[in-house]
């Protein structure tokens, strides 16, 4: 099931308002998708690509709605509207005609069987609906031999059937299948819009987000930050559990720039740098947090008016941000990517952070 809403506190009668009003940001995309489906102009693929919990699933879902609504030709009504048979069916996940795809559970890739099964079934009319919609999850999954064999149908599919691949990567689709299917890109959500969905919408409210911001405004804001404009990433991080070790890489973050602000504390650096522990991917996360914090204190050491990701505090950032000359800041930035990339070519995690302590006391 999804979970329909509005958007809270939007302008009335805008037109923006009419397009995908359930979907929060990505304006231009809903409005050109809408308006293809309005007119009955769309394609019968989709590719649409975006990191994890960027919307793929629920924009799917809601062009599934949108391409069936009753009231889709209605130039004054929202697309999709919502309220139809046909959207609520959908909605609810009761409606036969739109099929989700997926690799087998233990799976990393999904293999020709899978397509050979969706073709085997493609033919077939639908139920309710007048069209068919297949939902391909974790299309960049698909073998080689898979692909080239759902190419077959893509080429000269049925005139009923809609094809919707999910993808966090385009680029490892064959290029004859990214030809044939326009690519939907999800951009981040401003935080300005993140904040007001998750102060407004059903699913923020529920997840605690309107008290969180009265009871912990900072935390709040430090959510919006780590969630990287994520509906997904911040409903996730709205849970307690979930956050607490985020907020831990950010006051890690916090305390090792201060520690290299003082050319003295080489102990206290190093012994920060062996609290990040050998996780790699914890180690990663932990030095992502540090890269945001120097690219604030890098843009603030040009202007005391840069738009700011990491730091909720502009005057205690602006202080660190003197503590150090910009060439310096992007020097330690230097060292901290190159310490990521280490780490992504699968470099030992303990030597990774010893080679780092050497190179920032040398910064």
């Amino acid at each position: 099931m999804i979970y329909l809403h509005f958007s809270g506190r939007r302008k009335e009668g805008a037109v923006s308002d009419l397009f995908f009003p359930q979907f929060a940001g990505n304006s231009t995309l809903r409005a050109q998708l809408a308006t293809d489906l309005r007119h009955a102009t769309f394609s019968h693929a989709y590719i649409l690509e975006g990191p994890q919990g960027f919307g793929k699933h629920t924009l799917a879902r809601l062009i599934a709605m949108a391409a069936a609504c009753e009231r889709r030709t209605d130039e004054g009504a929202p697309l999709p509207c919502g309220q139809c048979k046909f959207c609520r069916k959908i909605a609810a996940g009761n409606c036969h005609d739109v099929i989700t795809v997926s690799r087998e559970a233990d799976r990393a890739t999904m293999g020709v069987n899978v397509i050979r099964d969706l073709r085997r079934g493609i033919a077939a009319v639908p139920n309710d609906l007048n069209l068919k919609i297949y939902i391909i999850e974790d299309a960049h999954t698909m073998t080689e031999e898979a692909q080239n064999a759902f190419l077959l149908t893509l080429e000269e599919p049925p005139p009923f059937v809609l094809f919707l691949l999910l993808t966090e990567n385009a680029g490892a689709l064959l290029e004859t299948i990214r030809s044939r299917a326009p690519r939907l890109r999800l951009q981040p959500i401003a935080r300005e819009a993140l904040a007001e969905h998750l102060l407004h919408s059903p699913e923020g409210i529920s997840a605690g987000a309107p008290t969180l911001k009265r009871e912990a405004s900072e935390e709040f804001e430090a959510l919006l930050t780590l969630s990287g404009g994520s509906i997904g990433r911040a409903l996730t991080l709205l849970d307690a559990t979930a956050r607490a070790p985020h907020l831990q890489y950010r006051e890690n973050a916090k305390r090792l720039l201060a520690l290299l602000a003082d050319r003295d504390k080489g102990e206290g650096i190093l012994l920060l740098l062996r609290s990040f522990g050998t996780v790699r991917q914890e180690v990663l996360a932990q030095l992502s947090a540090v890269s945001l914090a120097l690219r604030d204190l890098i843009l603030l050491s040009q202007s005391e008016h840069a738009p700011l990701i990491f730091f909720t505090d502009r005057e205690a950032a602006t202080d660190l941000a003197e503590s150090f000359t910009a060439m310096r800041l992007f020097s330690l930035g230097e060292q901290i990517a190159a310490a990521e990339a280490m780490l992504e070519r699968n470099a030992n995690v303990r030597l990774t952070l010893t080679h780092l302590f050497t190179q920032l006391l040398n910064t």
